[in-house]
């Protein structure tokens, strides 16, 4: 049975008779930075199923050299190729014989890793988020390999022209993917992706739901609160302006981590806003006070071919809080929800949304949104697919 800490209690598919015994997760993030998708799902994965978590190096962060256990989960810092700025080093990744050196040396560290931490069982699962692994990741023995892809991985700014072929590589030879959109799954089809399975994000609903009392900082805030909390940098800064100046008797607050330093201070619309509230990022044990807090929750996304493909946590957060959500247009999923949320396909919809929101929200429909994707439903799913696909020999 799945670990929950929700009273929805979810139903182990009963066909399935082959179960996960180990799995060793390529991650693209930190486990400690944000609780993300990974953490919530693998943290509900039963507790007999040994994980080892391999996170990447990060300038800045606590790095795990030796071993860390968080419950089942074994976490350790194994550094490896990655995104860097133009550089003399950035020359050099672009040649295919440093690539190989680099990679020759990190196999022998994860293999070495894998065999003093025991996770050498003969039907092991090995599953990816980081594109970078990927060909090594494919090379390792396994019962099964799949592809967890909770974001458009090639499309970020400045990945390099090479790392196509290190994610196909990988999703080529994997029994299984999950993407968390459609425009997601069509990109790892294209890959060559074979079994891809829709499986959006989701939230922990009794963490959101429960009440929590207001934060200080937010207390000596004595206007209502149109808010946001998720990283800064998918925003339009130019539709957060007009926000700014069509509700100034509301304020507006901003949390979140900014993934290129700098994001928020650089924006010349923001000069000037009086009633504009950057906080960073939060704890997520408290994050909930501060969506509760929320008289809206806004997603002012840009729309653009990276924000196309997101399935974002904060729509379910927002909805598990009970906080009417307003978003623009930017994909498929917020489109489809266009009866239970407020969209805006331009600028002007999105601030006249914003009044409607308040005017007409539906506290049954958002309860209802956020408790159907929840991370138990998730999570559930996923484990359910993999052990199905290890039981018919995929």
């Amino acid at each position: 049975m799945l670990n929950t800490n929700t009273t929805q209690e979810p139903k182990c598919n009963e066909a399935v008779d082959f179960f996960m015994k180990q799995l060793i997760w390529f991650s693209e993030i930190k486990w400690d930075y944000l609780v993300t998708r990974k953490q919530q799902i693998l943290k509900r994965f039963p507790a007999d199923v040994d994980i080892l978590f391999i996170e990447p190096y990060a300038r800045g962060k606590k790095q795990n050299w030796k071993p860390r256990q968080d419950g089942s989960i074994t976490v350790i810092t194994i550094p490896f190729l990655k995104i860097v700025p133009p550089s003399i080093l950035a020359t050099l990744l672009n040649r295919s014989m440093v690539r190989w050196l680099i990679g020759g040396l990190a196999t022998c560290l994860v293999k070495m890793t894998i065999l003093v931490l025991g996770f050498t069982h003969k039907d092991r699962v090995i599953a990816l988020s980081s594109p970078f692994w990927g060909k090594i990741a494919s090379r390792q023995n396994a019962a099964l390999h799949f592809y967890d892809a909770n974001d458009a991985h090639l499309d970020f700014p400045g990945t390099p022209d090479w790392l196509e072929d290190y994610l196909a590589t990988f999703v080529r030879s994997a029994d299984l993917c999950f993407a968390v959109s459609p425009e997601i799954k069509d990109d790892v089809e294209q890959l060559g992706g074979q079994n891809v399975v829709l499986l959006g994000n989701g939230v922990d609903y009794n963490h959101f739901s429960t009440p929590q009392d207001k934060p200080e900082v937010l207390k000596k805030i004595k206007k209502p609160i149109l808010g946001y909390a998720g990283a800064m940098d998918w925003l339009d800064a130019e539709l957060l302006k007009k926000i700014c100046l069509a509700f100034p008797e509301y304020e507006i607050v901003m949390l979140g981590p900014e993934i290129r330093p700098g994001w928020f201070s650089d924006q010349e619309h923001f000069k000037g806003l009086k009633n504009l509230h950057y906080l960073g990022k939060i704890d997520y044990q408290v994050l909930p006070a501060y969506v509760q807090s929320f008289k809206v929750g806004l997603i002012p996304f840009v729309v653009d071919e990276l924000t196309k493909p997101l399935n974002p946590n904060k729509l379910y957060e927002y909805s598990a809080a009970n906080k009417p959500v307003v978003s623009m247009n930017y994909s498929s999923t917020i489109e489809g929800l266009s009866d239970t949320i407020f969209v805006g396909h331009t600028h002007a919809e999105f601030i006249e949304q914003i009044s409607t929101a308040m005017a007409k929200h539906c506290s049954e429909r958002s309860r209802d949104l956020a408790s159907k994707n929840s991370w138990d439903n998730v999570a559930q799913t996923m484990y359910t697919e993999i052990t199905t696909s290890l039981s018919s020999g995929h």
